[in-house]
């Protein structure tokens, strides 16, 4: 009987075997994420985060706002905060997610022409603006002087936020029509909300109501 057959056989097949494995087995592709190591949740959801990041301008620390789509992982600098101490600051507050698309106030001080400012010069600019962050751009940018916290987001991307105090007070909007003032009167900023894309707010114990577009 001849005994070498299985074994040559076996050995056969193992070589077969071996031969048919792949040289390395592919690693599973990573998910995408918006962490990022030392930086700090401003606010977060199921779709977005944003988030700030220590950094440096000019050798003076400042602080940065970044958005990020969770689904991609994918991120956009918003917004500085720092004051070189000298001629120029900014900051930004009032931070807001809705869906896809994130919202912030944001101011700008530039005192570099000192001596030489005309007389009509602003030196701080302040503006409310909204971001989409699936695709990466902006969709709304307004001159405004938030009374925070009266500052919304819709899901839209619509804004609405409160300047001034008192029976002065105004609620303002920023939407696909444009720019517009919706109630003027004594309106407490932290009355105002969003859903969807209907805005609210109270002026004299009065609940109002507005769509924006």
């Amino acid at each position: 009987m001849n005994t070498r057959f299985p074994t040559v056989l076996a050995a056969s097949l193992a070589i077969l075997l071996v031969g048919s494995l792949p040289a390395a087995v592919a690693k599973p592709k990573s998910k995408p994420t918006c962490a990022k190591k030392g930086s700090k949740t401003v606010l977060a959801s199921r779709d977005a985060r944003a988030y700030t990041a220590k950094r440096s301008v000019n050798g003076s620390p400042s602080k940065r706002l970044y958005g990020c789509w969770k689904a991609t992982g994918r991120r956009v600098a918003l917004a500085d905060a720092f004051d070189d101490g000298y001629t120029t600051s900014a900051t930004f507050s009032d931070v807001r997610l809705a869906g896809r698309y994130v919202a912030w106030y944001g101011t700008a001080t530039d005192v570099s022409c000192k001596a030489s400012c005309p007389p009509d010069y602003v030196a701080t600019k302040s503006r409310v603006n909204s971001w989409d962050l699936r695709r990466r751009k902006r969709v709304r940018s307004a001159d405004a002087t938030v009374t925070s916290p009266g500052l919304v987001l819709t899901e839209r991307a619509g804004l609405a936020w409160v300047e001034g105090s008192g029976p002065s007070s105004q609620v303002r909007a920023a939407d696909s029509s444009g720019t517009r003032v919706l109630d003027t009167g004594a309106i407490a900023p932290a009355s105002l909300r969003a859903e969807i894309s209907i805005v609210s707010w109270v002026r004299d114990g009065v609940e109002r109501f507005a769509r924006l577009r």
